[in-house]
């Protein structure tokens, strides 16, 4: 069986037709609509390839979060930070449907966290996907991309008007004015004690996962030292 990192590697391939050893990715035509994403994956799969210890260490986030009404794939409209985080422990990215070179290689991490989830999903944590193209990413196209990676209940993607959607990208430090050039990353965050860590580019699952265990620990532990039971 392939090794996750070879998958990667082939995901990211179109990128590749852009870069060469030893040089920049090279410019892709100027009429490509996803031109950016290329470079961008380029440079991707060269992190890809290198060690996991090599890669960039998770960093402490100042998020803002913005409690504008979202849209998520039922249609359904939920306040950001009040309904879709409020005091749960959220793993969060930026997608978007059309793409093709980034975002299904985030989805992909975000579909197999969701396997070594378990039915802690729903529960205890939470994943959402947040278009950064709210202007073509409506209900039906978020509900048709959330099948193509089989999420379950406990996994959210949202959309909204783009004036919500850009101030929400906004307090996550994930907005940029081309919806092509959003940089790949992950959030990893608790909605109750604040505490959020930013993945950039691609970790591996188990970076993720070790941070959602270790915001679960504290919640244990703080619990722990009140004298409570469970939650």
């Amino acid at each position: 069986m392939p090794s996750h990192r070879h998958l990667l590697l082939v995901a990211l391939a179109p990128g590749l037709l852009f870069a060469r050893p030893g040089r920049a990715a090279d410019p892709a035509p100027a009429d490509d609509p996803h031109a950016a994403c290329k470079a961008a994956a380029a440079t991707a799969a060269a992190e890809a390839a290198r060690p996991a210890s090599a890669q960039a260490a998770p960093a402490a986030a100042a998020v803002t979060l913005q409690d504008l009404p979202l849209v998520d794939q039922d249609g359904k409209t939920r306040r950001f930070r009040s309904e879709v985080v409020g005091d749960r422990i959220v793993v969060m990215d930026f997608v978007f449907t059309t793409c093709t070179t980034i975002c299904p290689v985030l989805s992909s991490k975000m579909a197999r966290l969701q396997e070594r989830l378990g039915d802690r999903l729903g529960r205890e944590v939470f994943l959402v996907s947040v278009s950064v193209d709210p202007a073509r990413d409506g209900p039906p196209q978020l509900l048709a991309y959330s099948k193509k990676w089989k999420a379950r209940q406990g996994w959210s993607f949202l959309g909204g008007t783009p004036a919500d959607v850009e101030a929400v990208l906004k307090g996550m430090g994930a907005y940029t004015a081309s919806v092509a050039n959003h940089p790949p990353m992950f959030l990893v965050g608790d909605g109750k004690s604040g505490k959020w860590t930013r993945l950039n580019g691609f970790p591996e699952v188990d970076q993720i996962l070790k941070q959602v265990d270790g915001l679960a620990a504290a919640r244990g532990e703080k619990t722990a030292a009140l004298g409570g039971g469970r939650p």
